[in-house]
């Protein structure tokens, strides 16, 4: 049965109540997983697996915008397997556990719209960038437009969804300028 649901107050501790006044629970922020998937060329050019918002996002001003993998953690799973779920789901790259690496949490609630407590991963794939095949089967419909590898060094060239340039430059500057 769908409920018809009104959140009351400014966005903490809110309380929800049905379409017939029945209090039916509290608000809460959601979890979402971000997964920032790298990969080489010959040239060892540093990649990043990005995908197009499509016209069937939940934003439509971010229709267009390009952003890394993300999605929400579902009922009886780890943020990595939904970090590995949401690159399948997504790209059709199949990421394996020894690939992804927690690399930080984001919890400021002024950082996002929605509010989300963000895990944040890193996935280097081992292959080159052309051995790698997308597909979107597993995708919403219409959620995602194109999917491709962008050059690190040309990510200011495109606009990103949800900061994703930004966290991107930090992650790379934090990590791979150490390779």
């Amino acid at each position: 049965m769908e409920q018809n649901v009104e959140a009351v107050g400014e966005f903490k501790n809110q309380p929800a109540y049905d379409k017939n006044g029945k209090f039916i629970g509290w608000i809460s922020r959601a979890i979402a997983c971000l997964n920032m998937v790298f990969c080489f060329d010959d040239n060892m050019n540093l990649y990043v697996l990005a995908s197009q918002r499509g016209i069937g996002t939940p934003d439509p001003e971010l229709v267009g915008a390009w952003n890394c993998v993300t999605g929400y953690l579902d009922y009886m799973e780890t943020t990595a397997q939904a970090a590995i779920r949401e690159t399948r789901e997504e790209t059709g790259i199949e990421i394996s556990e020894n690939d992804i690496f927690r690399i930080g949490i984001n919890d400021d609630p002024n950082s996002d719209k929605r509010q989300n407590v963000c895990f944040r991963f890193v996935s280097l794939l081992p292959n080159n960038v052309n051995d790698y095949t997308f597909n979107k089967d597993g995708n919403e419909k219409d959620e995602v437009g194109d999917i491709k590898w962008i050059n690190i060094d040309n990510i200011d060239n495109y606009t990103w969804a949800f900061n994703h340039n930004e966290i991107l430059k930090e992650t790379v500057k934090n990590i791979f300028d150490l390779i």
